[in-house]
C-alpha cells in the first residue's frame, strides 16, 4: 500500500517550487526542512517562460525520490507562472484546443508547455523505474503548475508501464473537455484537487472544459466570502485576512479537510430576465450561468452538436459558435428567446455592466455580452496570476 503525501507536505512542495525562479538558490534545498525530511531532490526541469506560457528558459519543476514513508517514490513538483506577458494563457478567452498524449481534447497552451518539459520527465522516470519498480509517482502543482501536473499524471497513467500515479493540485485551472476529464479519472490512482471558493483560477476555462476527477470531489479549503478575490489564489499571501493554500492545507490527513462534490453544472436551471439583478460576481453565479446555458442547449436539442463542434474549434471561434447557437435558439421559439434573454441579462449583471438591458438577440449582441462577461472574469484571473510569486 502506497502512502499519499499529506496535505501539508503537498502544499509545501507546491509552494517550494516557486523558489526555482531564484537562479541563485539550489533546487536541492527548495521548500522547508519538513520537505527535506521526505524528499531528496535530484534534478531540476527547465522550460522557457514568458510569451505564450514558455519563452524564456528558467527552472520550472523539481524531481526527486522520497524518503521514509515515501521511500523509493518519485516526487515531482511543478510551479505556476507569474503573468507578466500579454500573450499568456489567461490573457483572454481565445482558447486553442489540441489532442493530449492520451488522445483527448485539451487546452493547447497547457499541452505545449507540458510537451516542452516531457523529455526531461521521461528521462528521469525511465532511470527511476529501473531501480524502484512498482513504486508510485506523486505529481504536485499550483495554478498553471497544477494544470501541468495533471497532464503529467495523465501521461504517466496512459503510458505502457502503467506506473501508479497520485495527483495533488492547488488552484489549478481546467485542463480539458469532458472526454479528457473522464479518461484522466480512470488513469490517475488518486486525485487531490484543492480549491478556495474565492479563487477565480479554478473556474477557467469555462464549460465545456471540465475538471477531473469527472463529476468527482474537490477539497474545498476555504469558502467564498463576498465573491472572487485575487488574493485567494496565492499559496501564501502576505495579507493575514486571506488564508492561502499553504495555511488552509496545513493538515497531516486528507480526512481532516472538507470535501464536497463538484457542483453539478447539468442541473436544470432557468434564469428569469426580470430577476437578473440578483446575480453577482462570484463562483455561485458563474456556475448558475453555466448550468442555465447547458439547460438551454439540452432543451433545444443543440447540446450534443455544440460539444462535438467545440472539441474541434480553436481560438475565437469557440465563443463565436456559442453566440451563433444562442441566436438560432432565440429565433426558433418565443419561450426559448425568453430563456436566452434571461441568461444574457444575468451575464451582464455578473460582468458589472452599466446597462443590463438586452434589446435584441442577434449574434452581434450575444457575442458582445459574452465578451463583457469573459473580460470581467479573465481580468480577475490575470490579477490573481500577477500576484502568484513576488519579483
Amino acid at each position: 500500500m502506497h502512502s499519499k503525501l499529506t496535505p501539508k507536505l503537498a502544499a509545501e512542495l507546491a509552494n517550494g517550487a516557486y523558489e526555482l525562479l531564484d537562479g541563485s538558490k539550489s533546487y536541492q534545498t527548495l521548500g522547508t526542512p519538513h520537505v527535506w525530511q521526505h524528499v531528496d531532490f535530484q534534478q531540476r526541469v527547465t522550460a522557457r517562460t514568458g510569451g505564450y506560457i514558455l519563452n524564456r528558459e528558467t527552472g520550472f519543476a523539481a524531481m526527486g525520490i522520497g524518503k521514509g514513508r515515501y521511500g523509493g517514490d518519485a516526487i515531482i513538483t511543478i510551479r505556476g507562472t507569474q503573468l507578466t506577458s500579454g500573450h499568456d494563457w489567461a490573457t483572454n478567452a481565445q482558447i486553442g484546443l489540441t489532442g493530449s498524449s492520451g488522445g483527448q481534447t485539451v487546452h493547447a497552451g497547457f499541452c505545449r508547455a507540458f510537451a516542452s518539459m516531457r523529455p526531461q520527465f521521461e528521462a528521469f522516470l525511465a532511470e527511476w523505474r529501473t531501480s524502484h519498480p512498482g513504486r508510485v509517482v506523486h505529481c504536485v502543482g499550483h495554478s498553471l503548475g497544477g494544470a501541468l501536473a495533471t497532464l503529467l499524471a495523465d501521461w504517466i497513467g496512459s503510458s505502457p508501464w502503467r506506473q501508479p500515479v497520485y495527483l495533488y493540485t492547488f488552484g489549478a485551472p481546467r485542463v480539458g473537455l469532458g472526454g479528457f476529464a473522464l479518461a484522466n479519472t480512470s488513469r490517475v490512482n488518486a486525485n487531490h484537487r484543492c480549491t478556495h471558493g474565492a479563487d477565480p483560477v479554478p473556474k477557467v476555462p469555462l464549460w465545456p472544459f471540465i475538471h477531473s476527477p469527472f463529476k468527482g470531489t474537490e477539497y474545498r479549503l476555504d469558502s467564498a466570502h463576498g465573491g472572487f478575490s485575487k488574493l485567494a489564489h496565492l499559496m501564501d499571501p502576505d495579507a493575514g485576512a486571506v488564508p492561502g493554500y499553504l495555511r488552509t492545507a496545513n493538515k497531516n490527513s486528507w480526512d481532516a479537510l472538507q470535501r464536497q462534490a463538484s457542483r453539478n453544472l447539468e442541473t436544470a436551471t432557468k434564469l428569469d430576465y426580470a430577476k437578473r439583478h440578483q446575480a453577482s460576481f462570484n463562483e455561485f453565479w458563474l456556475d448558475r450561468l453555466s448550468a442555465a446555458l447547458i439547460t438551454l442547449l439540452k432543451k433545444t436539442g443543440h447540446f450534443g452538436v455544440f460539444v462535438a463542434q467545440s472539441a474541434i474549434g480553436v481560438g475565437a471561434t469557440f465563443y463565436d459558435l456559442m453566440a451563433q447557437t444562442l441566436a438560432k435558439i432565440a429565433e426558433a421559439a418565443t419561450s426559448a428567446a425568453d430563456e436566452v434573454r434571461g441568461l444574457l441579462g444575468h451575464m451582464l449583471v455578473f460582468a458589472g455592466a452599466a446597462v443590463t438591458t438586452v434589446k435584441d438577440l442577434t449574434y452581434a449582441t450575444i457575442r458582445a455580452i459574452f465578451d463583457l462577461m469573459l473580460r470581467r472574469l479573465y481580468e480577475g484571473v490575470r490579477e490573481a496570476l500577477k500576484r502568484t510569486w513576488p519579483n
